[in-house]
């Protein structure tokens, strides 16, 4: 018959499991990377949550003292009056940080509508209802004009912005996504022509960013002429907000009218270095070239803002100190000024990682430090393919591994990898700015672990079921479980290895049967077979097969037993010993008295599934030493001794008695005596072979003797 390789067992499936769990984890982290590559918004949020995480778990740290915030406050409110302040007010407080030495003042305000005093307006009206009446010269018609306009408090404002020579004003953009806004083509024109001194002097496409651009403004909230003018520069101050409301990034350029323009925060810091304007270049599709740096953007030109902290984090003093000439000196020299607005219900409030609360005008000066120091959060066009690339990676890697070791180990080398690569991502994260993506990879670690894992535990479970229904009718419980445990352990495929085989038949049985009722024979059978199995379970035998009354057994399969000469020896006599307690009890219940005779014989035969492939198959063994074993099992009864060994398992048996009749040997083996019966000629073999037998206490006097008797 041959041996059946094709068909399912535990041992084959293992392959086939690892192949699978291979193709599980290469599956899953395709589909993964074709997700990170696709960046649906609930990905989006997943990371901005870890780069939230991230911040929390870096903490705040300290920005500096080269940016000072001048705040208009509660106190400045309670000293100075109610926001806005009068234009000749906000020019005395220009005029004290300018005369404190700043570097330069950027006004994180919004200028777009003349201030006019109600006198002069009155007055105003007056003027021009008694010129259009004709009741004044126009000569001094005009002279009241003149003096009107030296008294519009806006002129005053204008000239403290000259005089200044350093100061920056913030500047609305409105784009289509959050809002809409129509202007004549006068404040185009208008627009035009102010902001043109106020744009990248140098944009180029760069190769890695062909076609990308950053927002498109539609419209621009500008200063009053006068104030834009006398200004130093303009900036605009368009803020977009992530999806949950938060502001973690900084928009560095916008387009507007074909034409780009800086945010607030890099022209202020543009300004404090001094750098002319033609060195500081819009590289679409990579970032702005500033200086000798380049400040990597994604491809709207948005640089992930690197918080310092909750608010208050820079240095500041209150406005209404700076007015009353209280604040220490030098405090502005050389310094980064910003003007804004800190009083409650006043100013622009943004929502960050660290608070929920935060000025917009810390926000710019978390930027401009941004900018001076090169800390912007390091993303750029890169992160996409990176993060690809390391989806990629690591679940390659990870498909390869885990298909190939236990889930434990799995486990443990999964948590290891996932911790490390957090631990590296947040040490760069907080020593270098460095952002790496960390949901997708963590999450490709996390779901190929959890693919191949389940697969293989769902594997196992089908292999457990297959190995308990195959051998809990040939072995024992114990056996079943460590194959249950251990699967690669059941070869069932077809292996030569060496076994003791053991045969037992019942003497007699054919006359017995056909001399009795059918029910009374099996009757009886079964209550021989059921306690000889007992024996054979007992001491982790495999039952081969019923061949009628004949039992058929072997060790050393499916499970590797070092000592399967030991346990078969024990068994052997235990079944004798069973079967005469057996023999009492039917004598006593008046049943015939049956005997069997057993053989045993050690040497190489081959095991395995053995049958017809989808109709039947046996676990097995054939060979020429399992019909030796057959052989002595029959000349029981010629020879008269119940058990027969052959040499083979003989002279396997005796160093196990010796050692422990010489109390070297920890097992509870009996003590036997291996007794030398007499050579025999076997059918089917032409050299002679010597047949040995045990003795053991129950049968009589030699098993007394404490030495090994090995009779000639």
């Amino acid at each position: 018959m041959p041996i059946s390789s094709s068909r399912p067992s535990p041992n084959s499936s293992i392959g086939s499991t690892s192949r699978l769990g291979l193709w599980v984890g290469v599956g899953t982290t395709v589909a993964l990377a074709l997700l990170t590559w696709l960046a649906p918004p609930v990905l989006v949020r997943l990371d901005n949550t870890a780069l939230d995480f991230q911040f929390k778990l870096r903490g705040e740290r300290n920005p500096g003292d080269e940016i000072v915030l001048v705040l208009v406050d509660e106190k400045s409110l309670k000293e100075e009056g109610r926001w806005p302040w009068s234009r000749r007010k906000q020019a005395q407080l220009v005029d004290a940080i300018h005369s404190g030495d700043a570097s330069v003042i950027g006004l994180d305000i919004i200028y777009a509508e003349p201030e006019e005093s109600p006198v002069v307006g009155d007055v105003r009206a007056i003027v021009k209802d008694l010129r259009g009446r004709r009741l004044v010269p126009l000569a001094a018609a005009e002279a009241m004009d003149q003096r009107l306009a030296e008294a519009q408090i806006d002129r005053q404002f204008a000239q403290s912005l000259a005089s200044s020579g350093n100061v920056v004003l913030a500047t609305p953009f409105f784009v289509p996504e959050l809002q809409a806004v129509e202007q004549d083509p006068g404040h185009l024109q208008q627009a035009s022509d102010l902001l043109a001194r106020n744009e990248f002097m140098l944009v180029k496409q760069s190769q890695a960013g062909e076609g990308l651009q950053p927002y498109r403004a539609t419209a621009a909230l500008l200063p009053l002429e006068s104030f834009a003018r006398a200004a130093q520069g303009l900036g605009h101050v368009y803020r977009l907000p992530d999806h949950d409301g938060v502001t973690r990034r900084e928009v560095l350029a916008l387009r507007y009218q074909d034409r780009y323009y800086p945010s607030f925060a890099l022209e202020v810091a543009r300004f404090h270095l001094g750098l002319p304007r033609e060195q500081v270049a819009l590289s679409l599709g990579e970032g702005i070239r500033f200086g000798t740096r380049l400040l990597p953007t994604d491809p709207k030109s948005r640089a992930v803002i690197n918080y310092a902290g909750r608010d208050l984090r820079f240095p500041w003093v209150s406005a209404t100190d700076v007015l009353g000439q209280r604040v220490p000196p030098g405090l502005f020299r050389g310094k980064v000024v910003l003007v804004g607005t800190a009083a409650l219900g006043t100013y622009d409030q943004l929502s960050t990682p660290f608070s929920a609360n935060f000025a917009g005008v810390e926000k710019n000066a978390t930027v401009i430090e941004n900018v001076l120091h090169g800390r912007f959060l390091t993303t750029g066009l890169w992160a996409g393919p990176v993060e690809v690339g390391l989806v990629l990676l690591v679940g390659f890697v990870l498909s390869f591994t885990l298909s190939r070791v236990r889930a434990l180990h799995g486990a443990l080398a999964v948590t290891a990898l996932g911790l490390a690569y957090v631990g590296v991502s947040q040490y760069v994260f907080a020593a270098q700015g460095l952002s790496l993506p960390l949901v997708m990879p963590t999450l490709t670690i996390g779901l190929v672990f959890m693919g191949t894992t389940v697969l293989s535990y769902a594997v196992r479970e089908r292999q457990a079921r297959e190995i308990h229904a195959m051998f809990s009718s040939y072995v024992s419980p114990r056996i079943v479980q460590e194959l249950m445990k251990h699967p690669s352990r059941a070869r069932l495929s077809g292996e030569r290895k060496e076994l003791t085989m053991l045969f037992a038949d019942l003497v007699g049985f054919t006359p017995f049967s056909e001399k009795r009722q059918a029910e009374q024979v099996v009757g009886q059978l079964n209550e021989y077979l059921g306690a000889m199995t007992e024996v054979i379970f007992k001491w982790n035998g495999t039952l081969d097969k019923f061949v009628g009354d004949e039992i058929v057994v072997f060790w050393g399969a499916p499970l590797d037993q070092p000592d399967h000469v030991e346990l078969a020896v024990h068994c052997a006599v235990e079944m004798r010993t069973r079967l005469a307690e057996l023999q009492e009890r039917w004598k006593a219940e008046g049943k015939p008295v049956l005997d069997n005779g057993i053989g045993l014989n050690t040497g190489i035969a081959l095991v395995g599934n053995i049958g017809a492939e989808g109709k039947k198959m046996d676990y097995t063994m054939i060979g020429d030493q399992v019909n030796l074993a057959a052989r002595f099992q029959g000349l029981t009864r010629t020879l008269g001794h119940p058990i027969l060994l052959t040499e083979h398992t003989a002279v396997r048996l005796e160093p196990v008695l010796t050692a422990q009749h010489a109390g070297n040997f920890s097992g509870d083996l009996r003590r036997l005596v291996l007794q030398k019966v007499r050579v025999v000629t076997v059918k089917g073999r032409e050299e002679p072979v010597t047949a040995y037998t045990v003795i053991w206490e129950s049968e009589g006097e030699a098993a007394s003797s404490p030495t090994v008797a090995r009779a000639v």
